[in-house]
């Protein structure tokens, strides 16, 4: 009973607010507001990031006779919608155009333009746009060198589709990345499954002051936790910790260089950074090994080289330490390991005839120069003196041919090639006004990558420049120019 008078009392009740409302019409006097009409806003956009972008709205206000320039505050800000609220809202601009370089890293964000009429207080709210920010860094050559002195990180990016690649100075900027480099350039390398986890790819780059860090890959994020140190037994590095070179042999595996020492990581084996493998097993203090390492993967023997004995001495992955090399006796052909009377000048490992190293060496006693080779096993396969190479004492680079196994050199301006067949150099490049900066050959990419030859040089800006080795000493073939880059020190090719 008292239910049923409850329900027909609510019922009157909204039938007199309803009249009320009703009867009430035409008794307040409504006085319009400013609205605006905004028009030059697309649905749907896609950029690629580290992009200039604009967009321009046309804004025309109902009741604004446009006498106070200043009466409007304006917002761009998206959000992603796959990240966690409190990480997913970013402001990206305030300014009534977004109007610069987009700095976002790639996803498919919404788009919110807000407008606030501070006379009125009256906010207003475009309709969600759509914002596809692709990545320009998907692939190519990474590039690191200086710019007034300071450390500086180019990419001469290459897009699926897209015929002419893209230079991109300062990609860590463009990119949105939080890290910064300071000091000068040392390093930058690429290689895959870099550490134990779900990360498959690795790309370094170093500073002299910074250190050296770990980029995310597809969109070069990064914090502190990414630094080289972190990825050590027990906190062996310091946290800016920075190396001055890299070895990666194969896939989860890698050697890095500091100061005489030098360092091994293998996913496989869970072995990480963290004791110097610069020792001798029968030896109880490490040596100081040369800045070069023939880097195989696990099926062959790295090889490392003692400064102060002049020896050459292999590494045993399974013990950590390394040995003596096989006993040879000393020949016009074959060199004692264990006993060279050299400096080693440079050694590298090579693509070359089923992976050989080469060693060039300088005679203690003789002041003559050598060219060393040898297999994965230790085994020599060649050793002879260094004939008719112009000016060879005074070269600062040197890099080899995987195809051919020429040995370049540069001596100032001037790029040679050595054949050790005829034991004889050819003059190849004469860079005239221009330093060069950069000597080598990628170990990671398609055969079209891997065969060129990589030569950076400098004048005014930075030059990174590809070129064909053809054979029986045929004149290099220049197939691609990047200029506007930075004065570069170390190249590393970003694959897919």
């Amino acid at each position: 009973m008292f239910k049923n008078i409850k329900i027909q009392a609510a019922v009157i009740a909204l039938l007199f607010l309803a009249y009320g409302c009703v009867s009430d019409e035409g008794n307040y006097d409504y006085e319009k507001i400013n609205e605006l009409e905004v028009t030059g806003i697309q649905n749907e956009y896609t950029v690629y990031t580290g992009d200039y972008f604009k967009i321009a709205p046309q804004i025309n206000p109902t009741l604004d006779d446009g006498s106070d320039s200043d009466r409007y505050e304006y917002k761009w800000v998206v959000v992603n919608p796959l990240k966690l609220a409190i990480e997913a809202r970013t402001t990206i601009a305030t300014t009534k155009n977004l109007d610069g370089i987009l700095k976002l890293p790639p996803a498919k964000y919404d788009l919110y333009y807000f407008v606030k009429d501070k006379v009125t207080g009256v906010n207003w709210q475009q309709p969600i746009i759509t914002l596809n920010v692709v990545s320009s860094i998907y692939e190519g050559w990474l590039v690191v060198g200086d710019v007034d002195g300071k450390a500086r990180l180019d990419m001469v990016s290459i897009i699926p589709g897209v015929a002419q690649p893209r230079i991109i100075n300062d990609v860590l900027d463009a990119a949105g990345s939080a890290l910064r480099l300071s000091g000068k350039a040392v390093d930058v390398d690429c290689f895959s499954t870099p550490l134990p986890g779900t990360v498959i790819y690795g790309v370094y780059v170093t500073a002299s002051e910074s250190g050296t860090a770990r980029l995310e890959p597809d969109s070069f994020e990064w914090n502190q936790t990414m630094n080289l140190a972190y990825e050590t037994v027990g906190g062996a590095f310091p946290t800016n910790f920075g190396i001055d070179f890299m070895k990666s042999p194969s896939s989860g595996e890698n050697f890095i260089y500091k100061d005489g020492n030098i360092y091994y990581f293998n996913r496989t084996q869970q072995i990480r950074y963290g004791l110097p493998q610069n020792k001798v097993d029968l030896e109880t203090k490490n040596f100081y090994a040369a800045p070069f390492i023939a880097e195989y993967g696990s099926t062959g023997t790295p090889v490392f080289f003692d400064v102060e004995k002049h020896r050459f001495l292999r590494f045993s992955y399974s013990k950590g330490t390394c040995s003596a090399m096989p006993p040879v006796t000393a020949s016009a052909t074959a060199l004692d390991w264990n006993n060279t009377n050299c400096d080693l000048v440079y050694m590298t490992a090579s693509n070359f005839n089923l992976n050989e190293s080469f060693a060039v060496l300088k005679n203690l006693s003789t002041g003559k120069f050598y060219l060393l080779r040898f297999n994965s096993t230790a085994v020599q396969t060649y050793y002879k003196e260094m004939l008719n190479a112009p000016d060879l004492d005074k070269a600062t680079k040197f890099a080899v041919s995987p195809d051919a196994g020429y040995l370049f050199y540069t001596v100032g301006n001037k790029v040679y090639e050595y054949d050790s067949g005829t034991q004889s150099a050819k003059l190849m490049l004469d860079k005239g006004s221009e330093e060069i900066t950069y000597l080598g050959f990628s170990k990671r990419g398609k055969k079209e990558i891997t065969s060129k030859l990589i030569l950076g040089t400098y004048n005014t800006t930075g030059k990174l420049e590809l070129y064909t080795v053809p054979p029986v000493n045929g004149n290099l073939i220049l197939e691609n120019s990047y200029s506007g880059l930075c004065k570069i020190v170390d190249v590393s090719y970003r694959v897919r």
